[in-house]
Order: structure tokens, then sequence, then C-alpha cells
């Protein structure tokens, strides 16, 4: 009977271990793409010559898609395209989420990887960067006020196209960012709803906007 109940823990503890999304046994990540052609108010989403998602809204994050880990051919086609082969090569950790963006024109979109973020907050603190990824806009300026310090500030100067600023850390609560014609006042778009509570990682996408202009969209969450 003792022997029974030895043989019946250790099954339990086995099956406790394979049950672990983080143990060496995990052999899927997922990724999430966020469409920023403003030409395509809809994509599918094409993962190594197949359809993965359908009709994915621009500006909005896609649902998370299941992947192998490893390497895939990610990319974007206007909907009802019948998928074929290649992409950008976005590879897929275990247990982790990969971001991407579509960028570019309605004929030539391509995929961009935001990144892992590398940033773990301290106790009791958020953080937030940017990314410039709005293509057909002036130069710009981008600014912030976060929670710890309420005055608007750049973020960096200058702000080039596909530049990410680094990250930088606040009290939980609502930031705010502010686009505006670089070296001007004329504001391009703003958002002051930004939550980032303790510990949460969140990017600012500065995005094209339909109908000319720019907008910011948010990733990421705790």
């Amino acid at each position: 009977m003792k022997a029974r109940v030895i043989l019946a823990l250790a099954t339990i503890a086995v099956a406790a271990c394979s049950d672990d999304p983080s143990g060496p046994g995990v052999t899927e990540g997922r990724l999430r793409l966020v469409p920023g052609v403003a030409a395509l108010p809809l994509v599918d989403i094409i993962v190594d010559g197949q359809l993965k998602a359908e009709d994915v809204p621009f500006a909005k994050t896609s649902t998370a898609i299941a992947l192998s880990v490893g390497s895939h051919q990610v990319k974007v086609v206007a909907p009802g395209t019948a998928p074929t082969a290649g992409g950008t090569s976005v590879t897929v950790k275990a247990n982790d989420t990969t971001t991407v963006v579509a960028i570019g024109t309605a004929a030539a979109p391509n995929v961009v990887i935001l990144g892992d973020t590398g940033a773990a907050p301290v106790a009791g603190k958020g953080k937030l960067r940017v990314r410039h990824l709005a293509s057909v806009t002036p130069d710009i300026d981008v600014y912030r006020s976060q929670p710890d310090a309420t005055p608007f500030t750049k973020v960096m100067d200058p702000f080039p196209l596909d530049a990410t600023s680094p990250f930088l850390e606040s009290t939980p609560g609502n930031w705010s960012i502010r686009v505006t014609v670089k070296g001007a006042t004329t504001v391009l778009a703003e958002r002051t709803d930004i939550a980032v509570n303790a510990l949460w990682v969140r990017t600012a996408l500065i995005l094209d906007q339909t109908g000319g202009g720019v907008r910011i969209v948010l990733v990421g969450e705790q």
C-alpha cells in the first residue's frame, strides 16, 4: 500500500512538471500583429505560407496566434489574397509573445519586429517606450508627461523615423503622449489615457493615420 502511495505521488509530480508553462517541454509561443498601413483598413496574416488570421483592422492588435518555437516567415496581405510563401523572419520563443507591426504601403506592406522589451520594472514602477513608424508624417517632436513628472518634456531629440526611445520609468498611473510638428506647437496627435500600472511594460506606436496625420496606438501590458 505504501509503495502505491509513493508511486501515485510521483506520477502527480511528473504531471505537474509537464504542465509548467515555463518548463523545458514548452514547444509553443505566440505572435500578435498590429496593422499599421493606413491605406489597408483590413489585412490577413500569413505565416509560413498559411493563412492564420483574417480581416484584422488597421491599428488594432490581432488576437495572439500560437506558433511553434523557432523562426517563421510572417507577412500581411489584403483580405482575400491567396497565401504564398515569404515574408519577414520572426523568431518565436517558448511561452512568450512576439509583437510585430505591418508598415509600408498598400502595394508593398512589410513587417517589423518590436523586439523584446528587455525591461523589468522595479517593484511599484511601470515602464513605457515610444516607437516612430509614421512614414508619411513630417519631422516630429514627441513629448510625454508621467505620473511622477506632470509637465510635458521631450521623450528624446531628435526622434527620426523607425527610432525607438529608451524605456521610461514612473510610478503607477496615467501617462500622456503628445506628437507635434518638429520645432512647432502644432499637435498632430495626443493621448492622455495611457495606463501604466505597477510592473507593466508598454509601447506607444506612432503610426500613419487614415486620411493623413498620425495616431498613437498602445501595445503591451503587465
